[in-house]
């Protein structure tokens, strides 16, 4: 089979290797797609910390069974599943049929069009966010501070949770966008706070959600939210995780500062939110494939990356 893999920073490589053999417990998967996620630009553009080279990132991936190991039960041949593990650039990837470790495992999700089908995995780590991170919940005043695809996603889910969403972007177009999926009111980044003041009466944001890998604005974030607010870093931060906070801020107006990482940290995963995501998608409530601005092949992969990174791209989906 072809497969595309990460040999250091900038090299990424396609190549030839033999399909893989399901082991005990695990399906075979013809992968139809895979999302491209910043998650993996930014591995591309600064190396890996979580896996050894040559190193295969892709995590958000559709496709159908082609062979089903040992101990398994339960699966039939061509069935449409998802996987969420690394190994979605390439032809074929072998999945757990069980969840374990921090994958959820194969998810069956029916006839879903592909190019809806790969947002499951990001669309359940924007429900995390949103409803566990966040607490959102009807009347609250959230602000969601970046839009690209997982961007419009949160402000999406924070919508639908009964929020008034205030979309935080340079880019006009992607306002618009945010517009479309929920948001109330979109503002640029240099008078985003004098519109959030503003729509909410002087009042700041109760939620503020950090969608962008920048550090400076999460100092922005917890100077801007309500007292008993909470900040919530969604983006990962890559080489730019530190920063400089005013801790009296956080202490004397009870500002809670929380991460949100994929559906939860082992062992505080909330594995569920991938058959939410699924149903809200199977559902046509949520068209996230509307989002899709770009196409790869394997042998494209590398130039999609450095788009992605560079934030040119909004989703771009693999065609193996």
């Amino acid at each position: 089979m072809r497969v595309a893999r990460l040999h250091g920073i900038g090299d990424v490589r396609v190549e030839r290797v033999p399909i893989p053999e399901p082991a005990a417990g695990e399906l075979l998967v013809r992968i139809e797609a895979c999302g491209v996620c910043p998650t993996d630009a930014r591995k591309f553009a600064i190396g890996v910390n979580d896996g050894e080279y040559p190193f295969n990132p892709g995590h958000e991936w559709v496709g159908r069974i082609a062979a089903v190991g040992a101990e398994v039960a339960g699966w039939e041949l061509g069935t449409r599943v998802y996987g969420d593990t690394y190994a979605g650039y390439a032809e074929f990837a072998t999945i757990a049929a069980r969840p374990g470790g921090w994958s959820r495992g194969a998810l069956a999700i029916g006839e879903l069009p592909v190019e809806r089908a790969v947002f499951v995995e990001p669309l359940a780590d924007c429900l995390h966010c949103v409803l566990d991170q966040g607490a959102v919940g009807p009347g609250r005043r959230v602000a969601v501070m970046g839009l690209g695809a997982m961007g419009v996603q949160l402000v999406a889910v924070a919508a639908r949770a009964g929020a008034d969403v205030l979309a935080v972007e340079p880019r006009a177009e992607r306002r618009s966008l945010a517009a479309r999926f929920g948001a109330a009111a979109a503002a640029e980044p240099a008078g985003w706070r004098d519109a959030a003041a503003g729509r909410w009466d002087g009042a700041g944001p109760d939620v503020v959600i950090v969608a962008v890998a920048a550090s400076s604005l999460a100092v922005e974030a917890i100077a801007a939210c309500a007292p008993g607010g909470r900040v919530v870093l969604f983006a990962g931060f890559g080489d730019d995780g530190v920063a400089a906070i005013d801790l009296n801020r956080i202490h004397y107006q009870e500002i809670a500062v929380v991460g949100s990482e994929w559906v939860g940290t082992p062992p505080h995963q909330r594995l569920e939110h991938y058959e939410a995501a699924r149903d809200l998608l199977a559902s046509g409530e949520l068209p996230l494939e509307q989002l899709v601005s770009d196409r790869t092949g394997l042998d494209g992969l590398g130039a999609a990356l450095h788009a992605v990174r560079d934030q040119r791209s909004l989703k771009t989906v693999l065609l193996p």
